[in-house]
């Protein structure tokens, strides 16, 4: 069938200002920040999930792709002397799989150093906060937790001892972590701005803590990709290097702490792959703001300004 066909299409007319406003398109903060800060936890085969140890690998953005700059070890002071000494010994003999310019000793942290030092840096500056399945690890950090003002989980990581009633209370001057589930792949995730000290003068303004970004890579995997994915078959999808062939077992021994070094090897490669692909979209949300498919869909709209009906004037 040939000749000229006329195509009739529906349109508004909008203020281009206010569609602007509506659609929220200036990020307050860059897609991906200079740094990230990447961790995975271990735990006993309990009902509990007493967390053991973790690794850490602080990386920095470079071409495209981040790079590590230190890594570490981190644990739980109740573990056994034997079980610390074995994680001693194994930061002493192995080498940080680092930049040439980045730290030369592999770090071991207890805990509440880790949280302090690792997290608390990162925090401060503005670092992406990375884990495959973060609820999961995230609550391994937890001394505590409260009910959260949204219904999910309020995460207490740091606390004090107070003497007079003899008990541990919640260190009003680090943030918390909150953590609510929409469903078996998505969680919101972020920290509470708490104050970094107490005023010196009344109605003096006090410095609070930054927000802190949280990327759960399961969660972006799908959102991407519209499909669930475990650590191993992401890395299988994506090429990369995956777990090693190893059952955790709930113990501090070297296959353990391998099989742990590894899922962090392989999430920071896992980061880069998604990364790459991600950048593939013209959309402005950062990884963090992709919650599922409909999120990515959501963001070509608003980067095509097309209004919701409720906006349309």
């Amino acid at each position: 069938m040939s000749g000229t066909h006329d195509i009739y299409v529906r349109a508004f007319a909008v203020n281009a200002k206010r569609a602007q406003q509506g659609n929220n398109r200036q990020p307050s903060s860059p897609k991906w920040p200079d740094h990230v800060l990447v961790f995975d936890c271990e735990s006993r085969l309990t009902a509990e999930q007493n967390f053991t140890f973790g690794f850490w690998r602080f990386c920095q953005l470079r071409e495209g792709a981040y790079v590590c700059v230190e890594e570490g070890i981190f644990y739980d002071t109740a573990l056994k002397p034997r079980e610390i000494e074995v994680l001693r010994r194994y930061s002493k003999i192995r080498k940080p799989e680092t930049s040439g310019d980045g730290c030369d000793r592999l770090r071991l942290y207890a805990l509440p150093k880790f949280i302090q030092e690792a997290l608390g840096m990162a925090i401060q500056a503005n670092a992406l906060i990375v884990c495959f399945n973060s609820g999961f690890d995230l609550g391994r950090l937890a001394l505590d937790w409260e009910v959260a003002k949204n219904g999910g989980w309020s995460l207490i990581l740091s606390q004090w001892w107070n003497p007079k009633d003899n008990s541990f209370q919640p260190n009003k001057f680090f943030p918390r972590i909150v953590i609510k589930a929409l469903n078996s792949k998505t969680s919101i995730i972020h920290s509470t701005r708490a104050p970094m000290a107490e005023p010196k003068e009344r109605g003096e303004k006090v410095k609070h803590w930054p927000s802190a970004r949280f990327l759960d890579l399961r969660t972006l995997l799908w959102a991407l990709r519209n499909k669930s994915f475990s650590l191993k078959a992401a890395c299988k999808e994506f090429g990369i290097p995956g777990k090693l062939d190893h059952k955790p077992s709930g113990r501090v021994d070297i296959d353990e702490i391998e099989y742990c070094r590894q899922d962090v090897r392989a999430t920071v490669g896992l980061l880069n792959a998604a990364k790459q692909e991600f950048d593939l979209h013209p959309i402005e949300p950062g990884p963090d703001r992709m919650f599922s498919p409909a999120s990515v869909a959501k963001a070509y709209l608003e980067k095509l300004n097309v209004l919701y009906p409720s906006r349309k004037v």
